[in-house]
């Protein structure tokens, strides 16, 4: 059955992020600059400033490069996105083009900048691995926003495709994996190559874990499970053999490679986690097949079931963020709030060690799902709550965390997440309009606001 028209009445994001392309991009660009630049330890000195630019043309491959590059990647794939995503729709090769080829020149002036800072350490392997995190960010929402546009067309069973909620929360649930937010975890060896850590780890014995931080593990690969369970039988109802083979390969596998790359980090080996979070998928995965054509009968509205998979990842973002946590405790026993944690990117430009790529990839697949289940009501009738609802939710999440032990709200998760909601919904109203019907609504609202102007 095609896919429900029905007008919108709201605003459109994908035109605001074309009309404003500018300013979003270059809000994302100041972003970057904070990440890159803050508390660089200003030093004009040339001696230093030629000694700097000699180790940053011959560096020295270090573990701790291998971390930035994934920094400089997660970084940089959002710029590449932001700017597919500002671009007109659809996304051709020449948007990725640009968006990689700015993203070098932004690259090659943070590191240029680096050169005066006694703090920062500026390489030519960073602005690599820059360049190449915007190609794949606009490369990575091309490729979304054309798979969308196939299957918008086909028909769905919430308004969009069922593998972007589930592609989000699978994100969320390994981002959660790797960096959990209920635990400390110990890090067993980080100077040695990533096979003697591994070694290292396999050494060591394994550490126990308490009820409640299983808890918040399977809840989220328990909802992983649910959603793949929608997503493989997401156009007729009937099971998809193909697709949940697929599904059956990316999740375990992710899963999986999750755990390997903690031990390959030095990271300590967990008890039972591995299987509590095996068989919550597995637990979810069965059960959504048995309960999702139910659902599907008794409840025909696609902007309801929308509605109530949104509470559901809600649901999860809640339960990851206000579990009381250990591994964000100070020595002194207790969480460390500053009003630094209010500046926007500060926490990521004082975290380092793949786990803060990992914290990044929570927030933002918990914002990409939410965005996801917003997208589906509006796209098919029911444009209301829009992306206020996820700027309020975001906020809230945080702002609770004042009432949760080892726990401290941060400007910056506010800001992935909306973002991550933000950009789901307009690929989403991209795909769903072609570049005619865009252009036509941008043409509406601006002769609307001249009209305006006038009286």
């Amino acid at each position: 059955m095609p896919a429900q028209q029905a007008p919108r009445a709201s605003i459109n994001l994908a035109v605001l992020a074309q009309r404003h392309a500018t300013l979003l991009r270059g809000a994302y660009l100041v972003c970057i600059a904070i990440a890159t630049l803050l508390h660089p330890g200003f030093d004009a000195s040339l001696p230093h400033m030629l000694e700097r630019l000699q180790r940053a043309i011959q560096p020295d491959l270090r573990i701790k490069d291998v971390v930035d590059a994934a920094r400089n990647v997660a970084l940089f794939l959002g710029w590449g996105a932001i700017y597919a995503l500002t671009a007109r729709a659809p996304t051709t090769r020449r948007d990725v083009a640009m968006a990689t080829l700015f993203g070098l020149l932004a690259s090659v002036t943070v590191e240029s900048a680096q050169l005066f800072a006694a703090f920062r350490h500026a390489s030519v392997l960073d602005v690599w691995t820059n360049t190449v995190g915007s190609l794949c960010g606009a490369l990575m929402l091309a490729a979304v926003e054309h798979r969308a546009i196939g299957s918008m067309r086909r028909g769905t069973l919430i308004g969009v495709p069922g593998w972007l909620p589930a592609g989000a929360l699978l994100l969320t649930a390994v981002g959660l994996t790797f960096a959990p937010s209920t635990r400390r975890t110990l890090t067993v060896a980080f100077d040695a190559s990533p096979m003697g850590r591994l070694e290292h780890v396999l050494l060591l014995p394994v550490s126990e874990l308490s009820w409640p931080s299983l808890v918040v593990d399977a809840f989220a690969w328990l909802a992983v499970g649910l959603a793949m369970a929608m997503t493989v039988s997401d156009r007729t109802g009937r099971l998809r053999s193909r697709q949940l083979l697929a599904w059956l390969v990316i999740a375990p596998g992710s899963l999986a490679l999750t755990h390997l790359g903690r031990m390959l980090s030095g990271l300590q080996r967990e008890s039972v986690a591995p299987a509590v979070q095996g068989a919550a998928l597995l637990v979810g995965l069965v059960v959504g097949l048995a309960l999702v054509p139910v659902w599907r009968r008794r409840v025909t509205a696609r902007s309801s079931r929308a509605a109530q998979l949104g509470l559901l990842v809600a649901a999860v973002g809640a339960v990851i963020a206000w579990t009381p946590a250990g591994w964000a405790a100070d020595a002194a026993g207790g969480a460390a709030f500053h009003w630094q944690q209010l500046v926007p990117m500060f926490s990521l430009s004082t975290t380092s060690g793949m786990s803060s790529v990992f914290l990044v990839l929570q927030r933002a697949g918990l914002g990409a799902a939410i965005g996801a289940c917003l997208a589906a009501r509006k796209r098919v009738g029911a444009p209301v709550p829009g992306l206020w609802s996820a700027v309020a939710y975001a906020t809230l999440l945080e702002v609770g965390q004042f009432l949760v032990p080892g726990r401290y709200p941060d400007i910056t998760d506010v800001l992935i997440t909306v973002a991550a909601a933000g950009l789901v919904l307009g690929l989403v109203e991209r795909a769903d309009r072609g570049p005619d019907e865009l252009q036509a609504a941008s043409d509406v609202a601006l002769n609307s606001r001249a009209r305006a102007g006038r009286f």
